[in-house]
């Protein structure tokens, strides 16, 4: 990698980006040369030297934003994306051509069945003996954020699906790697399947990794989606 490499992380909803953080410093240290940013609030200030901090509340206004600032000239440009960030790494991948490398990290691409999912949330909950400490720290961590989520949100989430659906379809020439949380209490793997379908590329690696969705809890989970994160960006593009 050079200097003029751009390495763009978006997080997902009702997060402030932190459980990004690890990811933005692993990749500061173990590829010096490349420029990292990433919003710290959804959708957010930017964190890095290179772009000033700006904060923007409308997502369609931050992917613009984003691929302006692409506009740069930068070598190779790669993408990541967490969670609900996922989509739009994936919109943005599609509205551009400088993107050499996308990450999807436990993608929501599509509307998730929320009211099976909170069935099974509750369920799960009511035993809280039983849970193990990653799960206890999602439930915690999940309920804290759920409860600073505006509910105007809910429509933004809507408009999140419809945009992502109709761009999802068009990325071409893109070297894609998606991190499969097999335990994923939101994203189930038939949605992973539909993802890997509408993007219609030879160029999709699935790598699983045995946790939940919020895998940045998980200290095994974390280190191994760090490393295999890094070593898909020191790939050479095809």
């Amino acid at each position: 990698m050079t200097k003029e490499t751009l390495c763009v992380i978006v997080n997902g909803a009702g997060t402030t980006g932190a459980e990004l953080s690890g990811l933005h410093k692993y990749l500061k240290k173990h590829h010096p040369a490349t420029f990292v940013y990433y919003p710290h609030n959804v959708p957010g200030g930017f964190v890095g030297d290179y772009f000033p901090k700006a904060k923007v509340k409308d997502f369609n206004h931050f992917i613009d934003q984003t691929i302006d600032m692409m506009r740069q000239p930068f070598k190779h440009v790669m993408i990541i994306g967490y969670s609900l960030g996922a989509a739009t790494a994936s919109v943005i991948a599609s509205r551009s051509n400088r993107v050499d490398k996308l990450v999807l990290i436990a993608p929501i691409v599509k509307n998730p069945n929320f009211r099976k999912f909170f069935r099974g949330f509750m369920a799960s909950f009511a035993h809280k003996k039983n849970l193990t400490k990653v799960q206890k720290l999602f439930f915690r961590e999940f309920l804290r954020r759920f409860q600073y989520v505006p509910k105007l949100h809910v429509w933004t989430l809507q408009r999140y699906f419809w945009y992502t659906k109709k761009y999802v379809k068009k990325i071409q020439n893109t070297n894609i790697l998606i991190i499969e949380t097999l335990h994923d209490e939101i994203v189930k793997k038939t949605s992973v399947d539909w993802l890997v379908k509408k993007m219609d590329t030879p160029k999709v690696e699935r790598y699983p990794i045995d946790s939940s969705h919020f895998l940045f809890f998980d200290k095994k989970a974390r280190i191994e989606a760090y490393q295999k994160i890094s070593a898909f960006l020191k790939e050479e593009t095809a």
